[in-house]
């Protein structure tokens, strides 16, 4: 009888044990839920790797394919959080694509780069002014480097930051600053890595990028300075993964969604997480799940003080759902 509570008290030593081993090592806190709500659908075509860009009180969606991978679009549309309504607009005047990069600086918007079937040919160099006053767009300087798509692009300053991207049959890690004053790009030091399917976003002047892929599952993140032009790596993600999306909001960055790459671009699993950066700290903390559903290639913005998800798709459609957040 003594033998046998030896062995009960030694099992329950040990599961205490691998307990408190596992909670030791766990790497990522748990953080506060973000609010989320679901708001009115897209009224456009459904779709996925589309473009977005925020201004003043209006956020913007173009482009993008309603295929799983076909069917390009080039229409753009207007949504104004105070109605929750969406209206159309002139449409992207270049070639309906995938994965192109927007920004918007004041009253004007930057559209451009992007690819017709983002992994194969047909990559595109140019980049086009959107006044989002008077509706119109007009051309402006074609990027200087190897046409590409899937490019993380970001403001700081009134000027457009883009690096990495995917060139056809090469992966890239130059980076580049466009100012709309001078309409002028410029080359900087580039990224310690080459990467396509990245996710980011900016903090004050640093922008932050990370994961992607590259043959590889990846979760390393770095931060580019843009007042010395220098890069240093962070904190890992919790979890690589590929076709995810990043915000800005009250001083964090958010990591949302994507998928978990398994060793082909179609396979592994698709990811519902929010995951949130703390640059005081350099350190992330999960933050619930998306109530929508896993997925990739939403489209993700900021307006007031809240983000916003929309589109997307899993593995069986494009989707049409517009859900705000809210941490």
């Amino acid at each position: 009888m003594e033998k046998k509570r030896d062995g009960y008290m030694r099992i329950h030593f040990f599961a205490l044990l691998f307990i408190l081993l596992f909670i030791g090592c766990k790497k990522v806190d748990i953080g506060p839920d973000g609010n989320w709500k679901r708001l009115n659908d897209f009224p456009g075509v459904a779709r996925a790797s589309a473009t977005s860009f925020a201004s003043g009180d209006l956020a913007f969606i173009c482009l993008g394919r309603s295929g799983s991978t076909a069917d390009f679009l080039n229409d753009l549309w207007a949504y104004d959080p105070r109605t929750d309504e969406w209206t159309r607009r002139a449409d992207f005047p270049g070639a309906a694509r995938v994965k192109a990069i927007g920004a918007a600086i004041g009253e004007k918007a930057y559209v451009g780069l992007g690819a017709i079937a983002s992994m194969k040919g047909n990559q595109f160099n140019d980049f086009w002014e959107y006044d989002i006053d008077h509706d119109t767009w007009r051309p402006l300087a074609s990027f200087p480097g190897e046409a590409k798509n899937d490019l993380f692009c970001t403001v700081i300053d009134s000027c457009i930051y883009t690096t990495e991207g995917f060139t056809y049959d090469t992966f890239a890690s130059d980076t580049y600053k466009y100012d709309p004053k001078t309409n002028e790009w410029t080359r900087l030091a580039n990224c310690p890595v080459k990467r396509t399917n990245v996710a980011g976003f900016a903090l004050g002047k640093n922008l932050y990028v990370g994961s992607g892929y590259k043959i590889g599952n990846y979760k390393d993140f770095y931060c580019y300075h843009t007042e010395t032009d220098q890069w240093n790596r962070i904190a890992d993600i919790p979890e690589g993964r590929i076709l995810s999306k990043g915000i800005a909001l009250n001083g964090y960055g958010y990591i949302m969604l994507g998928r978990y790459w398994n060793g082909s671009l179609d396979g592994g699993r698709l990811l519902s997480d929010v995951l949130r950066y703390d640059p005081s700290v350099n350190k992330w903390s999960r933050c619930g799940d998306f109530p929508g559903g896993a997925r990739q290639n939403m489209v993700v913005f900021t307006l007031n003080g809240k983000g916003y998800v929309v589109g997307g798709e899993d593995d069986w459609e494009r989707k049409s759902d517009v859900w705000e957040f809210q941490p």
